[in-house]
């Protein structure tokens, strides 16, 4: 234990949610059964939108009678990637920092995390804010005037907030939000639309396909490559000098 407390002081693991975490993109997919996903998402993409008004434009969709309860039931029901608990704990017990970072929303994270006991792990998220008879409202409370990448809390504020200079910067994701703070990454895991990105934009990434790659990589790779990516290190120094 001593040894590995040691090898690994420097790591920190921040995780995706949607997608990554939980099998299914939970965020887009209560939107699409209980409101309106198009054409937002596309303008999103496109360009046509930006991140803050497309979700505060999704949140206005949501039917009437979907409320914070509704919303923790339907999250119930989703599944999670069957290696990232103990993933997580093997994070814990080796003393390797973790948190989950996210551009969804605490209402349906936490009740996941807490029905897979791993309510401790920190949660970097938006916000539902709400009120009865109306559409909930969006909070972002991690957004960033400085930064144009496609999520609203953002993830590389995250990062450089909750680490040390020092640190060596580990994330795993999957998505469109998730290509900024990559590049402000040095071990990055990648899978889906992340994975297309860091191949097109040669950013150097392990593939996985469930938490057991990414545990295995984890324990046998990683505490011999432990150290800051330079072009990742240069990045977060201009991030932390324009913030």
């Amino acid at each position: 234990m001593d040894d590995n407390i040691k090898k690994f002081k420097e790591l920190y693991f921040f995780i995706d949610f949607d997608g990554t975490i939980t099998k299914l993109d939970i965020g887009d997919d209560l939107f699409k059964k209980f409101g309106e996903f198009e054409p937002y998402h596309t303008d999103l993409i496109e360009g046509r939108l930006k991140i803050n008004d497309y979700w505060h434009s999704l949140c206005r969709t949501l039917k009437p009678e979907v409320d914070e309860e509704t919303i923790k039931q339907y999250a119930m029901e989703c599944e999670v990637d069957p290696y990232f608990v103990s993933f997580a704990n093997y994070c814990r017990s080796e003393n390797i920092n973790i948190s989950v970072i996210s551009d969804g929303f605490d209402s349906y994270i936490s009740p996941v995390l807490e029905r897979e006991k791993l309510e401790w792990l920190p949660v970097y998220s938006n916000k539902m804010i709400f009120k009865k008879g109306h559409n909930p409202v969006p909070y972002f409370p991690n957004a960033s005037e400085s930064c144009n990448c496609l999520c609203a809390s953002c993830k590389r504020n995250v990062v450089l907030n909750a680490t040390p200079e020092d640190a060596v910067i580990a994330f795993v994701g999957d998505g469109y939000s998730d290509f900024c703070v990559a590049e402000h990454s040095d071990i990055i895991f990648a899978k889906n639309a992340l994975a297309a990105y860091c191949n097109e934009h040669k950013l150097p990434h392990y593939p996985f396909s469930t938490f057991f790659d990414v545990l295995r990589i984890t324990k046998s790779v990683l505490p011999k490559k432990l150290k800051i990516r330079n072009q990742a290190g240069l990045l977060r120094k201009k991030a932390y000098e324009i913030e």
